[in-house]
This record gives structure tokens, sequence and C-alpha cells, in this order.
């Protein structure tokens, strides 16, 4: 027998929740209420649905009974819509659209504090494309911004781009009772878009993170020293190895010093350019 995903399980909750609001009764009194407001004798088809929404919002007390609606979903944890739908769409099917049932389902956004009108539509669209929000936060005070399909009409100037450690940051949002296993499946889906929205904005990406005895050998290295002439790159192997040794000695030190200082700079000065 197949493992229960956490992803199914957490589905199968949604589901339960939405056959408790069905059991309760209170669907069909919204039904009756909301078919008469609009004037309507049947449900609409989801074409209808869709077609409808201007007519609908205009009807007197529409909108109320919307808020009704939406009292009823905080009750059973669905979302508004799930309930409106459940009431004047027919045929509708839940367990087809479990992503918009819940009244808090989890959500991957992009954050971040930059105010650059440029930078916010790029950021924006390679967001968009990526399927994710982004969110700009001032102070305590968070708006949404709108998606943009097309990219900026002119390209961003690297002296405009934000250090690619503040530019933003991906926040994963996962309401209470939300199965850890699937939180951190989430968590890793992150990580993956997080390095795919900064190569898409043209920033280098950083490497995992593990510890480096070489980081302790930086200044003996001199690694913030343009290219070395040759008597410093001997300077530098008698104050590693001491002036003792062969020719083919010196030769294998050479190289591995040359190494040694580029992996260093690759580590430690190219992570931080835009």
């Amino acid at each position: 027998m197949a493992k229960t995903s956490p992803e199914e399980r957490w589905q199968r909750h949604i589901l339960e929740r939405f056959t408790a609001l069905r059991q309760s009764g209170e669907l069909n009194s919204l039904r009756k209420k909301g078919l008469t407001i609009l004037g309507r004798k049947r449900r609409f088809t989801g074409e209808e649905w869709f077609k409808s929404f201007s007519g609908r919002v205009s009807c007197p007390g529409y909108l109320e009974w919307f808020d009704e609606c939406k009292a009823v979903g905080e009750r059973f944890g669905l979302a508004p819509w799930t309930v409106v739908y459940a009431c004047l769409v027919s045929g509708y099917k839940p367990e087809k659209e479990l992503s918009v049932m819940e009244a808090q389902w989890p959500q991957i956004r992009v954050v971040t504090e930059n105010r650059d009108p440029l930078f916010l539509q790029l950021l924006s669209h390679e967001a968009q494309r990526l399927g994710l929000y982004v969110v700009q936060r001032q102070g305590s005070v968070e708006t949404t911004l709108l998606n943009l399909d097309s990219p900026p009409s002119s390209a961003l100037p690297a002296s405009q781009k934000p250090p690619r450690d503040v530019a933003f940051r991906l926040r994963v949002e996962t309401p209470p009772g939300y199965p850890p296993e699937a939180a951190q499946k989430l968590q890793k889906k992150g990580d993956r878009l997080t390095k795919e929205l900064l190569r898409r904005l043209g920033y280098s990406i950083r490497q995992r993170l593990r510890d480096s005895p070489l980081v302790e050998m930086a200044d003996n290295l001199r690694v913030a020293d343009g290219q070395l002439a040759r008597n410093e790159a001997y300077d530098i192997i008698d104050d590693i190895y001491g002036p003792a040794g062969s020719m083919k000695d010196d030769k294998k030190r050479r190289k591995l010093v040359a190494s040694r200082r580029h992996k260093l700079k690759e580590r430690l000065l190219k992570p931080y350019k835009p």
C-alpha cells in the first residue's frame, strides 16, 4: 500500500472541512438567498459565472451576501469564494481546486524593501514568470505589488541594482496545522526559486555554504592584491613554506599558491558582486 504524502493528507483535511460545511445545512439557505438577490432560479454554469462579474457586484445586496459567505467560510477554515462557488456554480468540484479552497493556504512570497521603481518592475516581472507575488515592505507596512507580464522598457543599470543579499527575500507561509514534512518540502522549493530568481535578475548565485580552511590563509595569500609579480609569488611561498625546497617543489608550490588565491577570490569576492 502506497504511503500517503504530507500534501495528500493536507488535501484530505481541506476536503473534510468542505464536507463539514456541506453537512451543516448552511449552504442551502445561503444558496437560496444568493440566487434571489441575483434574480435567478438556477445556478450559473462555469462560463456564465466568469462573464457575470460586473452584473453580480452591481446587484443590490450581493456584496453583503458575499460577506455572509466569507463569515461562514472562516468558521470552516475555507476561502470565501469556495462558499460562493458551492452556492452559485453548478458542477463545482472542490477537489479539483484545492489551491483556492483554504482560507489560508501555503504560499511563497517575494519580500523586498527596495523602492527603486525600475528594480521593482523588473523584480515583479521575473517573479510573475515564476508564479510568485512580490510584497514591498516599508517599516511595518506591506503592500502586494501588481505583477507585470511585460519587462521594464529600459535595462536596469548595474549602479541601480541593490546588493544581492538585500535585494529581496523569499518568505514561506504555512497555515497552522500544515504538516511539517510538507512545509520542509515547500522550503526547499523556495530555495530553488530564490536561486532561479537571482539568476534571472542577473546576480551571481552563491554555492552551498561550507567552511573552508583556506579562508584563514587569505592574508598570507594576499587575496586582496591584484595580479602578482613573479617575485611577489615567491615571497608568499617563502612565508608559507619557508625558503627550502627543490626546483620541483618550487614549481608545485607556485601552482598551488595560484590555485588557492583563485579559489579564495571566487569564494570571498565574487559572491558579493551584483
